[in-house]
């Protein structure tokens, strides 16, 4: 819950360090700064990753609906079970973490090394707890308002354990799933050991379950299979942006909330760490605006952040890069993978904590 809850105030960061890249508004034509690759769409490997992960048969349409042939014949494409999991309710944000692609990329080498010198079991002792290795194991972690999804390998998940310990109950669900759950208060929902929902409720785990099984359809604000690229990728409605900024940004971000419609994260991070936040609005001239706002708010933290020899800050504005495209803003954050190595360098002149003496 502690982790789950650190991942919308890195987003948040992530949102507000990119929108003050406004202050340097480039021409679409005008080349990047550095040469990093931005996620910008769906490329071949995502593709092909798409492809293999839909398992789930498309639904079956009623019989009293009227039928659409599709272009050429072709049969309704098959579904990602993760995508049609997540319980995103209107107005909320959901942002999807590609977990085992994050273990290997440098990004998440590094961090796992920097974990390992403050405790170099950790990762073996949560595998001796629960049965499930986190390195590889675990695929895709989603965020939506209140829920948690996983998707990975669970087959040999100690469930078993936290029902014998009088932890948790279990009750079958539907054709392929389980609900875990000690009471009112928080559950968990299990879906062919292939996903697992952490819900605030017992009605928010049924739901992923109804919808993977066509007992409840698909949100409509769920992500869109051709947006599922990058190591992380994500849509906050507008209305959302707001709760995002802290109370001292509070009119920063409503300002933002007003002018955007749809904010649309994605990052790469297997080398460098390249982030594109997209912002769409209808009114061009609120966007106009609020891009010169957040570009004086941003141009005076940069002199602050090179006065102070905020070194790690500076680098990250330095190696920005904002277009707007009119009805659309694509700030392009970076942040190159020798500055990853001087940012974990810390950690390797830390030592493990010793053993206590017997």
């Amino acid at each position: 819950m502690r982790r789950r809850r650190l991942w919308l105030p890195a987003a948040a960061l992530l949102l507000l360090l990119s929108a003050g890249l406004l202050s340097l508004v480039e021409t679409p034509a005008e080349p990047p700064r550095k040469v990093v690759r931005f996620p910008s769409h769906m490329r071949d490997t995502e593709w092909k990753r798409q492809e293999a992960r839909q398992s789930l048969p498309p639904l079956a349409a009623p019989a009293t609906a009227p039928t659409t042939p599709r272009p050429g014949g072709d049969p309704p494409p098959r579904r990602d079970p993760f995508l049609v999991a997540l319980p995103v309710k209107p107005g909320e944000p959901v942002v999807v973490f590609e977990a085992n692609a994050l273990r290997h990329s440098r990004l998440g080498e590094l961090f796992i090394a920097c974990t390992m010198v403050d405790d170099p079991r950790a990762i073996a002792t949560f595998q001796e707890e629960t049965g499930v290795d986190p390195l590889k194991d675990i695929d895709r972690i989603g965020v939506a308002g209140g829920s948690v999804v996983v998707s990975g390998f669970f087959d040999r998940a100690r469930w078993d354990r936290l029902v014998a310990q009088g932890k948790l109950g279990v009750t079958p669900y539907g054709e392929g799933g389980r609900i875990y759950a000690d009471g009112p208060g928080r559950a968990m929902a299990v879906w062919r050991d292939q996903l697992v929902v952490l819900a605030p409720d017992e009605a928010a785990a049924r739901l992923s379950l109804d919808q993977l099984e066509g007992r409840a359809p698909v949100p409509e604000a769920a992500i869109p299979e051709d947006l599922a690229y990058g190591e992380v990728y994500g849509v906050i409605p507008g209305a959302a942006v707001q709760r995002l900024f802290s109370p001292a940004d509070r009119a920063l971000g409503a300002k933002l909330a007003a002018a955007a419609s749809r904010v649309e994260l994605h990052v790469d991070a297997m080398e460098d760490v390249a982030a594109v936040v997209r912002v769409e609005g209808e009114d061009r001239a609120a966007l106009g605006d609020l891009a010169r706002t957040l570009g004086g708010a941003l141009a005076a933290g940069r002199l602050q952040a090179k006065a102070g020899s905020d070194q790690p800050l500076v680098e990250l504005l330095d190696a920005a890069r904002v277009v707007d495209e009119g009805g659309r803003l694509s700030l392009e954050l970076a942040l190159p993978a020798a500055t990853l190595e001087r940012w974990f360098e810390g950690c390797a002149g830390r030592q493990a904590p010793a053993s206590p003496a017997p």
